[in-house]
């Protein structure tokens, strides 16, 4: 596979990813005034200044979106990642800030494959059928199940043997890893959050 970051709006740095790179809307900004090196700036820049996006224009390609769309600036930069035959896509700054943003970003995690969202604290995936080895990486592990879920959990503090989760079930926030945690999804789908303080 071939993984690429998105650098949303809120990302205030950017981790030291070795992966190319596409800003989005002032994710772009932030990106530039870094001196990070991008393959695009993509959005309808309703964010930055006109300054700022000659600026942009000047320092990679961009590709301005029109205002008035149906898909958001994250959406059509995941769609145009895939154009480049990405097919592993880190949202990276796509949490936090308007709940409205942050709902549809994870909404993005069950309608799009490969796709991990990220922030200085959290990274979130959508995990199915399949066993996943996950290191400790993070303080916290959770899981929220979407459907009716059949789960194991081995090597975290509170281990599941062939659990039955349903949405909403709170019982399976705030685990920890031990050493290194294997998931087993029997049934279903889940959002998995590894999050830190």
């Amino acid at each position: 596979m071939s993984q690429i970051v998105l650098l949303a709006g809120l990302c205030k740095q950017v981790p030291a990813f070795e992966l190319p790179l596409i800003g989005i809307d002032r994710g772009a900004v932030t990106a530039m005034r870094l001196g990070c090196e991008l393959l695009a700036a993509i959005g309808d820049f309703d964010s930055i200044s006109d300054d700022e996006l000659l600026e942009l224009k000047a320092y990679t390609k961009v590709i301005q979106l029109n205002t008035h769309k149906n898909e958001t600036d994250s959406e059509a930069a995941i769609n145009y990642a895939r154009s480049l035959g990405y097919d592993e896509i880190i949202l990276y700054g796509g949490l936090g800030g308007r709940i409205d943003h942050e709902l549809i970003n994870l909404s993005l995690l069950v309608n799009q494959s490969n796709i991990t969202l990220m922030n200085e604290r959290n990274r979130i995936r959508l995990i199915d059928f399949g066993t996943y080895h996950q290191q400790r990486d993070y303080h916290y592990l959770s899981f929220i199940p979407l459907e009716e879920c059949v789960i194991t959990l081995k090597g975290v503090a509170y281990p599941l043997d062939h659990c039955i989760v349903h949405p909403w079930d709170t019982f399976t926030t705030s685990n920890e890893i031990i050493d290194e945690a294997e998931i087993i999804v029997h049934q279903g789908r889940l959002l998995m959050i590894e999050c830190d303080d």
